[in-house]
């Protein structure tokens, strides 16, 4: 296990690898390992990436959307009537946390982490009666061991856990390079913004009058101040020195690159470009169908973060034999969708 591994295992959610073991650590190396005495590069944390317009915009897309759909369960017949739904599809023992805000922060952790883990509180029969989300800043997977609050848990039949893998790796990893190229677009941005000027040199023309350093900081740094200030659109440069412009960026670079960005992260999370607010080439050129990108959506990437928790739910640990859990998206499916939900008996 590399260094970076390890502190992500001690600082939230982890993927997995499903196939040698539900518990087996998949992370991707955060270390630059040819640049080892220039810096380390750490592992980016979601408070990094959620900063990120595009991030935003594609986690804001799916979470909140899968969340707010009501999960039932079925059997061979279809859909359970409502007096045979188990309680923790429909019901929370929180106070202020509602099933629905809880469904979307566990697409959130599959986002961002690759994983999520449940609490859950079981009732005579060995079922769940109720399920909560236990932060990733709360528990770890050590040795194949899941951790919460370093205390050792059980998953599985009468198991205090419930452990949800994704299907897809999570997006702090292998969207890591491109969250902080992202990152870097922005902060371009605002650098420009702050000195919307072509890039500058401040040359010093007599021979006989050398600069100390501190002093060749003081000029850059005084002239900097200058041209953000609102009237700093004039400078005056003592004598011995002169000002070249070497040119300027073209502003459409800039918002090339932030719609690329956006491509890459939908692309990452399984999003269409049009849903991210991002034109493509194709798109300027063609009449784009936004029922065929949004049917796009529905079916390439929803699946990828509602599918692990419908499935993981569906386990015998959790439900009976033969039955099985299920979103309903068949309001978010309709041409027409009801003004209020369907009333469900508690």
């Amino acid at each position: 296990m590399g260094i970076l591994s390890a502190w992500r295992l001690t600082n939230g959610g982890q993927r997995v690898d499903g196939i040698s073991s539900p518990y087996t650590t998949n992370q991707l190396s955060g270390i630059v390992l040819g640049d080892i005495f220039k810096g380390v590069e750490f592992p980016l944390t979601r408070e990094e990436a959620i900063q990120v317009p595009a991030v935003s915009k594609a986690r804001n897309l799916l979470a909140p959307l899968i969340g707010r759909q009501p999960l039932v369960a079925l059997d061979a017949n279809g859909v359970l009537p409502p007096a045979r739904q188990p309680s923790f599809l429909y019901r929370s023992d929180s106070p202020v946390i509602s099933p629905a805000l809880m469904w979307t922060w566990v697409v959130d952790d599959l986002i961002f982490r690759g994983a999520s883990l449940l609490g859950v509180k079981r009732g005579t029969d060995g079922f769940p009666l109720s399920l909560e989300r236990i932060d990733p800043s709360r528990w770890t997977i050590t040795n194949g061991a899941i951790l919460v609050d370093e205390k050792p848990v059980t998953e599985g039949a009468g198991g205090s856990v419930i452990y949800v893998p994704g299907f897809v790796d999570a997006l702090l990893d292998v969207g890591s390079r491109t969250i902080r190229q992202s990152r870097d677009i922005e902060d371009a941005v605002a650098g420009r913004a702050r000195n919307p000027i072509p890039t500058t040199v401040i040359r010093q023309t007599e021979d006989n009058a050398d600069l100390e350093q501190d002093e060749v900081k003081a000029i850059v740094e005084a002239y900097t101040r200058n041209r953000r200030d609102p009237d700093g659109t004039v400078a005056f440069l003592p004598y011995g020195l002169e000002m070249e412009a070497l040119g300027e960026s073209e502003p459409s670079m800039f918002e090339n690159a932030r719609n690329f960005s956006r491509i890459d992260v939908g692309s990452f999370l399984g999003v269409p470009s049009s849903m991210m607010d991002a034109t493509t080439v194709q798109a300027s050129l063609t009449y784009e169908n936004k029922a065929g990108e949004r049917s796009r959506f529905y079916v390439e990437a929803l699946p990828l973060f509602s599918g692990p928790i419908e499935h993981r739910l569906s386990l015998d640990d959790v439900v009976p034999r033969g039955q099985r859990v299920r979103f309903d998206f068949t309001e978010l499916y309709a041409a027409s969708p009801t003004a209020t939900d369907a009333p469900i008996q508690d």
